[in-house]
């Protein structure tokens, strides 16, 4: 009677073994099928998918880039420069702006015990820095930019030009700020002009990340051109030329660019994750040395190894050293597959977005994207250990429409001070201001429409978008209801073009600093 037993035994144990090997070994042929038929079709829709195929042709003229990172490490850190810049269109309640300039000292709110600084002070850091500057304003009128980045090294690639490259925001926009201070407008055109140059020092880089900061470094652009725009003094020449740096600029299709370089970044980084087990644990589990994941967020299996004797070490055993090696085997190739399949329906988007100018319109899509990229199962969560990968890269959709609505409103803006200085008035319609100084009224991305202006009994204009919201509320800028943050146009009903503050407003700032 034993034998049978052990037969039976033996049986169940090879049962227990084999099908588990046999499970994982069709997985991994279902996921390498998949993942090659997908390629196939993604390279017959022109899609770029490697290295070699990003590869720009060599662009003409001197690149600029790497000059520009060289002489930032030469700026030197002075009183002011770089950790406590002049303000710029500080937001007051209901939506008008403190011109920054005008002010006599400011008060840096960052930084504990609350600093105040002075411009005197802020002088001497900019002359101790003048050549360096110089330096980096004559590099950024070079035709080219290109800072060669390796997507051959996947999530290893290396981006040390990003931080630089934020740095300069305020080294540019202080000096502009001074000059504006003294009453040297004209003197503050170049220093503004480099400033709305710089998100250029990015632009081919084609990584998502890199994107994000053109549209951060163009947003601080943004307010420095709001005080520009307070002073006097300016021809229209001058102005003509701020508003030509500003129309060279692009985020939508920029976008899309981005994201088809995040294609080649995502083969390459899945690549090195199929020929090293260690680069797959740093992949997956790298950041958990510096952001340790919350209790709600690890697995049932984790949370009861970590409550036993020595049960954390074998939690990290099992998950870098057997989970990483199966997935690594079994389901990688269909990881990427998803990857792929996500992003190339978030390019579609991006693409769409370039040609129908409507973040209203794509709403819908990227909504229907969070839905499907959610893990419905735990076999999907085994799969696919990063789901969120490509629902990241989503919400920068959301941030390119504004960017460029951002920049009609500072279009807009230009062209009525021009308007404003050839004729002695405002029009009393934007489209008054076709063919003269615009080809056309720019367009408002979150509904696709012409941006929205008025007159005011007072005389002022008044000049918005509709808001993240889509909605026209007639140039309302009080804050949304489940907002509570000032110094952001687009937490209030619309996005509406500052106008300079209110005396009461402006005693209000002083007395708060």
């Amino acid at each position: 009677m034993r034998k049978p037993r052990s037969k039976i035994v033996i049986v169940i144990l090879l049962i227990l073994f084999v099908l588990p090997v046999v499970f994982l070994l069709c997985e991994r042929l279902r996921g390498q099928v998949s993942l090659a038929r997908y390629k196939r079709v993604l390279i017959a829709k022109g899609e770029k998918l490697t290295v070699h195929d990003l590869t720009l042709p060599s662009l003409r003229g001197e690149n600029g880039a790497p000059e520009i990172l060289e002489a930032t490490k030469d700026l030197k850190e002075g009183i002011i420069l770089p950790k406590h810049c002049p303000p710029r269109m500080k937001l007051t309640p209901p939506g008008r702006a403190i011109i920054c300039f005008q002010e006599e000292e400011w008060v840096d709110e960052w930084v504990e015990g609350k600093v105040t600084n002075r411009w005197d002070q802020l002088a001497a850091d900019l002359e101790a820095n003048a050549a360096t500057l110089g330096r980096i304003r004559a590099a950024l009128e070079k035709p080219v930019m290109d800072n060669k980045l390796d997507f051959s090294l996947g999530f290893r690639m290396l981006i040390p030009h990003l931080a630089p490259a934020k740095s300069l925001t305020w080294w540019f926009g202080a000096r502009c700020q001074l000059a504006l201070h003294e009453g040297r407008t004209r003197d503050a055109l170049g220093d503004l002009l480099a400033q709305i140059q710089l998100p250029r020092l990015l632009a081919e880089d084609r990584v998502a990340i890199s994107e994000l900061l053109r549209i951060a470094i163009a947003a601080v652009a943004r307010t420095d051109t709001w005080e520009a725009l307070q002073a006097e003094g300016w021809t229209d020449e001058d102005l003509a030329r701020v508003q030509q740096a500003w129309a060279s600029h692009s985020f939508a299709a920029a976008l899309a660019r981005s994201l088809e370089g995040e294609l080649v970044y995502g083969d390459s980084s899945f690549e090195m994750l199929r020929k090293s087990n260690e680069e797959t644990i740093a992949a997956l589990y790298g950041l958990e040395e510096y952001l340790p994941a919350a209790d709600s967020e690890r697995s049932l299996w984790e949370r009861t190894l970590q409550n036993l004797p020595g049960g954390e070490a074998v939690a990290e055993f099992l998950k870098k050293q057997v989970y990483c090696r199966v997935w690594r085997f079994a389901w990688l190739d269909q990881d990427e597959r998803r990857y792929l399949e996500f992003m190339q329906r978030l390019l579609a988007i991006a693409r769409s977005g370039t040609t129908n100018d409507s973040f209203v319109a794509l709403e819908p899509a990227i909504n229907r994207l969070h839905e499907d990229l959610a893990c419905k199962n735990l076999y999907d969560k085994l799969r696919y250990p990063t789901p969120d990968s490509p629902l990241v890269l989503s919400g920068v959709i959301n941030k390119a429409m504004r960017a460029e609505t951002e920049r009609s409103l500072v279009i807009c803006a230009i062209v009525l001070k021009r308007y404003s200085l050839r004729h002695g008035t405002l029009p009393a319609s934007l489209d008054a201001l076709v063919p003269e100084f615009v080809s056309s009224v720019p367009i408002d991305y979150m509904d696709g429409k012409p941006l929205k202006y008025h007159l005011n009994a007072g005389g002022a204009f008044v000049l918005y978008s509709v808001g993240a919201d889509g909605k026209d509320d007639g140039g309302d800028a009080t804050l949304l209801p489940d907002k509570t943050n000032l110094r952001k146009l687009w937490d209030r009903k619309d996005c509406v073009w500052p106008s300079p503050a209110l005396p009461d407003e402006i005693a209000a700032y002083r007395k708060e600093s």
